[in-house]
């Protein structure tokens, strides 16, 4: 039999690699054998597939309907920045796929640099054009208008404006909770009807600032000035929401100041050699490691061989290892594989213990590695709560770790924070004398800045300012002229002009101007607002959702729970933490402000094209001043102010920028007294994105040892910008068949497949790499769902000894119903209320049966159907501390019972996020104990995972309509359909929905009673059909002993005829013909049963519906 994927795969990789055989084509007799194994195995061969491979080629662009496609430039000269073609003129740079092998290290930096550029640009063009149309949603764009620029202010960082919007566009959000407009968001301003663009980004929002006077701090991302934001303009400002342009640019920045030279191991990276490499640090003489306490607690109690504790690990490893530690064959080929090999990769497949082998990896380097490095390793996780537990293992054996980056919750690990092992280093002399020097020149700079702006913000011309404008000779005669217009009136002018101050001068002007406000004479031109309509065209009046108590987020238009990662890739420092700190200092000028109250005047150059001729022509210098007429004197004054005006205003870009590069001076000095405190430990954690953000600070620690957890979930730029031109040694751990990296635009990941990791890339590639081959999380009733996934995937004997599961009569289970999801409405995400409803009651059952909250987690693959279920769950007290959360946010965590709720139920049968298979891996592997299942089996028979599971979940009938529950006094089984069904099991209303035809629990027993009189069982028979139902009056849907069958062509006719009993509940005296055998029948009104049974409440529970 021919490996027909396996060569399809590798005719793929070819054509996509670019390889000689294929740039010049196929053959005839090439072309027709490829058709002729199509025609025979349509399935393994698809000609469209393998004949179009160079297809995606064709998509130059991720915009779908760009005006024209650019050339990009070389990626050292490309804006990071949008450009207003591509905002504007709706044009779009020529991107490339991410390719599985590069031919030059350029074009592989391009390629990536490109593709992230794009991936953050394409909604903000999508959204402006949007916007422009106003077609755009208010939940994607936050449109502002009547923006203004009130002040500027001087930070460590640099210069920072102030703009204040409008007050009614601020009053009804909760700034506290909220994140519109958080730090790092990227705003798009305008004051011409979006010709041209200005880009800044969110520096502060203080919540007291901007609730109180609507006034926010932004910040231009790459030139400190730009004299378009100015006071008296009104700006019109977009925010797009779906873009996080923070957690992008320190990427950008890194990947762009990178060269080629820089890119460490590039026969793995680009064209995988077939022989993997060792460390160049390890040769003959130094590959002698030592594994005493590597090896200490996992040497088998009753081994007949001690384990080898040190040896040649070069050399091949002693087979007595593998006798005498309690580590399967899989990890211990792990370790050898990351020790021996410069590009290690491990795969670690759900609950095989990528972690504690990472570990032991860590543990081996420190321990036999101290010599051969001069730097510490660095690891590198994608979140902070990865980095966390990870640091924490390694702590038990090495505490001579720093964590860089301040969001960890873990206090152990926040003591181990840089800024405050900084902190505990005493300051050098010479360090603060260099930093009492720029404080200095600092300081200097800012009065510099403040006589400045004030000459700008002002609309008279001072004393000073007449006395530089005029010629000496001119400037006395025109005050002598002022002194003869008073005549014997003089009193106490001076009658010397050099000495004549501010308070003179301003009476001399108003007497030549002739009138008693000189700054009304200034020309402020007539601002408009961008011809942009009120706010209220954007739908801003509108509630904000930023008020929900259960969550502070925004209520968000993403439709996928990946978009929940949006979240996770915040891991940027807030500097502000280190501002305010330094704020509270006696006498510290840490922020200064400058408050600005006026309109800034035209330049001279604007000014004179609204003059008339005769006043263009008008010559002050020339002129005796006092023998103009009034017009022609007001106009001299105008140009006075313009000169003096511009004059001060052209110092701004200036100061600015020498106040930006003492602001990098400081950094780097701080960076030194960093350094000094890494370079004395043995291990550096940080998050990717922190990565990034300090590059400038790993560029000269030099790390020549990285290890990346999480590596298959991290963009390959990422990791890119973690290599060093030093570094020896690389070991990802990760598994590539779990979740993949997010995206922000779904079509970058489908065609031009962004969503790689550099970890499965290489994988695809052929490199050498150890997949870990047992699992120790899940019972084996939960692993054998996503063994179709894991073939080679093995149980640890432990995992067969968990408890039974208290109050369901299975450990794994899928409850399928055909109750259709809700409408969308405004949110992009899913909601399906009937799930959600009976996953509160389910959970609170579990609650009552005996299971702590903390040992239950609900999962649900949509943001929507999150919060759906945070509702329901939070309103009853016996549950509000269980977890809800989305699939996306859970990879890497576990728990004893999962209840998922799948969501999608639909006529079109479209499954959304459903239909990947990755999302599927991570939901299905996250319990250790039970593992509960609620959606709508139907929508998921075609699609082949699915089919495979719910087959194996079918195999011992945990698998049907309805969910069998364990009555904790009765102790019998008992089929619920329903959160009122389950209702019965609880001492409370809470979860009831409906109310319509319920009987009482004392009526429900003596059914039950009745039942098992004649026989009928209420429980499940072993592994056979279960019995009947509890209580059983739908005789239109079918019976239970039908739910194992698998008869997929009447299914939508089981749904129609679901969906009509739930909307056509069947009449109590029907229901009660159908149940002769119970006695004491309960009123059809529920009404007046409730007055009757005032004396005795009891549980009620809904008569079986569809």
């Amino acid at each position: 039999q021919l490996p027909l994927v396996e060569l399809v795969e590798a005719w793929e990789n070819s054509v996509r690699g670019g390889s000689t055989v294929a740039r010049k084509g196929l053959s005839e007799d090439v072309v027709s054998m490829l058709k002729c194994l199509g025609k025979h195995f349509p399935e393994e061969v698809s000609l469209d597939r393998v004949l179009g491979a160079k297809a995606p080629k064709k998509q130059r662009t991720v915009a779908d309907d760009a005006a024209e496609i650019l050339e990009a430039s070389h990626y050292q000269e490309m804006p990071i920045l949008p450009t207003s073609a591509e905002m504007i003129g709706h044009c779009a740079f020529e991107v490339q796929e991410n390719m599985q092998t590069y031919e030059k290290c350029v074009d592989y930096i391009q390629t990536h640099f490109m593709l992230l550029r794009e991936d953050y640009i394409e909604p903000l063009r999508a959204g402006i054009k949007l916007f422009m149309q106003g077609r755009h949603s208010p939940k994607d764009l936050h449109v502002y208008t009547g923006v203004k620029v009130v002040g500027v202010l001087s930070t460590w960082e640099g210069l920072v404006y102030r703009i204040e919007l409008r007050p009614e566009e601020t009053r009804k959000i909760n700034w506290e909770k909220s994140k519109q407009l958080m730090y790092g968001s990227l705003l798009c301003f305008s004051d011409d009807d979006f010709s041209s663009l200005i880009w800044a980004t969110v520096w502060r929002r203080d919540p007291a600032l901007i609730s109180g006077k609507a006034q926010l701090d932004i910040r231009l991302p790459f030139d400190p000035w730009d004299d378009r934001l100015s006071p008296g303009k009104m700006f019109c400002c977009i925010e797009n929401v779906t873009i996080y342009f923070e957690a992008y640019r320190h990427v950008l920045i890194a990947l762009q100041n990178m060269r080629a030279a820089d890119v460490p191991f590039q026969q793995t990276l680009l064209t995988p050699q077939p022989d993997a490499l060792p460390p160049t640090y390890l040769k003959e003489e130094t590959d002698m490691f030592h594994f005493h306490n590597v090896f200490s607690n996992c040497e088998k109690a009753d081994a007949e061989v001690a384990a080898p504790k040190s040896f040649r690990i070069l050399a091949e490893w002693p087979p007595a290892l593998r006798q005498a530690l309690d580590l399967d064959p899989s990890q211990l080929d792990a370790v050898q594989h990351a020790l021996t090999h410069q590009m290690a990769l491990i795969q670690g497949p759900p609950g095989t213990g990528k972690t504690f082998v990472g570990l032991k990896i860590v543990q081996a380097l420190l321990d036999n590695t101290r010599n051969l490095r001069h730097s510490p390793i660095l690891v590198v996780c994608f979140t902070n709560h990865a980095l966390d537990q990870f640091l924490e293992g390694i702590f038990k054996f090495c505490e001579s770790i720093v964590r860089i980056g301040s969001r960890s919750k873990s206090e152990q690990m926040m003591r181990r924070n840089l800024k405050e092992l900084v902190m505990e280093v005493k300051a050098s002399r010479e360090f603060i004398q260099a930093r009492k020097s720029l404080t200095d020149r600092r300081d200097y700079l800012r009065d510099e800045l403040v006589k400045a702006m004030k000459l700008v913000d002002s609309h008279t011309v001072s004393a000073a300012q007449a006395k530089s404008l005029m010629s000496e000779q001119q400037f006395e005669t025109f005050y002598q002229g002022f002194l003869d217009c008073l005549g014997d009136d003089k009193g106490d002018f001076p009658e010397d002009p050099w000495v004549v101050d501010d308070d003179v001068w301003s009476r001399v002007m108003k007497e030549w101007l002739g009138t008693s406000d000189p700054a009304k004479l200034a020309p402020v031109p007539i601002r408009q607002e961008g011809g942009l309509p009120s706010f209220k065209n954007f739908g801003l009046e509108e509630e904000s959702d930023d008020d929900d108590p259960l969550f502070g987020g925004k209520d968000g238009d993403e439709e996928e729970a990946e978009n929940e990662m949006y979240e996770r890739k915040l891991d940027v420092d807030n500097e502000q933490t280190e501002q305010v700190d330094e704020k509270k200092k006696p006498g510290s000028r840490m922020d200064f402000f400058q408050e600005l109250h006026y309109a800034w005047l035209p330049y001279l150059e604007e000014y004179y094209e609204t003059l008339t001729p005769e006043m263009r022509n008008l010559d002050w210098r020339q002129e005796d001043l006092w023998r103009l007429h009034r017009e022609h004197r007001r106009e001299c004054y105008r140009q006075w102010l313009l000169e003096a005006h511009e004059e001060a205003r052209g110092i701004l870009p200036e100061l600015a920028h020498l106040l930006e590069r003492n602001a990098e001076s400081r950094a780097a000095l701080d960076r030194d007294r960093k350094l000094a405190v890494l370079r004395e430990m043995q291990v550096v954690g940080m998050t990717t994105t922190a990565v990034s953000k300090y590059q400038l600070l790993l560029k000269e620690l030099r790390p020549e040892i990285v290890i990346v957890e999480e590596a298959a979930e991290v963009l390959e730029a990422h990791i890119l910008t973690a290599l060093h031109p030093r570094t020896q040694h690389v070991v990802l751990i990760g598994d590539h068949q779990q979740l993949r990296p997010s995206t922000a635009v779904y079509r970058l990941s489908k065609q031009f497949h962004l969503d790689v990791s550099l970890f499965e890339r290489l994988i695809h590639n052929g490199a050498d790499h150890v997949t870990l081959l047992q699992q120790r999380r899940m019972h084996p009733k939960i692993s054998r769902l996503i063994k179709p996934y894991y073939p080679q995937l093995r149980d640890h004997s432990s995992t067969e000894r968990y408890p039974e599961i208290r109050g369901i009569n299975a450990r794994s289970y899928f409850m399928t119903h055909f109750h259709f999801e809700d409408d969308e409405g405004e949110s992009h995400s899913h909601l399906n209320t009937f799930e959600a409803n009976f996953v509160s009651a389910l959970c609170a059952h579990l609650v009552s049966c005996g299971y702590e909250e903390s040992q239950i987690t609900v999962l649900s693959p949509y943001l929507g159907q999150v919060r759906l279920l945070k509702k329901r769950i939070q309103r009853d007290p016996t549950t509000q501390q269980i977890a809800v959360t989305a699939v996306d946010n859970f990879q890497g965590e576990e728990n004893d019972i999962i209840v998922i709720s799948l969501v999608r139920s639909n006529r079109a049968r479209q499954m959304g996020f459903l239909a990947v298979e990755n999302r599927i891996n991570v939901a299905l592997t996250r319990a250790r104990h039970g593992i509960f299942i609620v959606g709508n089996a139907d929508m998921l028979e075609k699609h082949t995972l699915w089919s495979q599971i719910l087959t194996e979940l079918k195999s011992d009938q945990c698998f049907g309509d309805t969910l069998p529950l364990v009555d904790k006094e009765q102790k019998g089984v008992f089929e619920v359909k329903s959160a009122d069904e389950i209702s019965v099991f609880l001492d409370s209303k809470l979860h009831e929905t409906g109310g319509e035809g319920m009987m009482t629990v004392d009526e429900y027993r003596r059914s039950l009673e009745a039942k098992r009189s004649k026989g009928q069982k209420g429980s499940r028979k072993g592994k056979g059909d279960p019995g009947p139902r509890w209580f059983d009056s739908g005789k239109a849907i079918p019976s239970s002993s039908d739910r194992g069958r698998n008869d997929s062509n009447d299914a939508w006719e089981r749904r129609d005829k679901a969906s009509w009993a739930t909307e056509h509940v069947l009449p109590r005296a029907e229901a009660d013909r159908d149940e002769q055998d119970a006695p004491g029948k309960a009123d059809q009104d529920d009404g007046k049963r409730g007055k009757k049974q005032k004396k005795q409440k009891q549980k009620q529970v809904l008569v079986m519906r569809g």
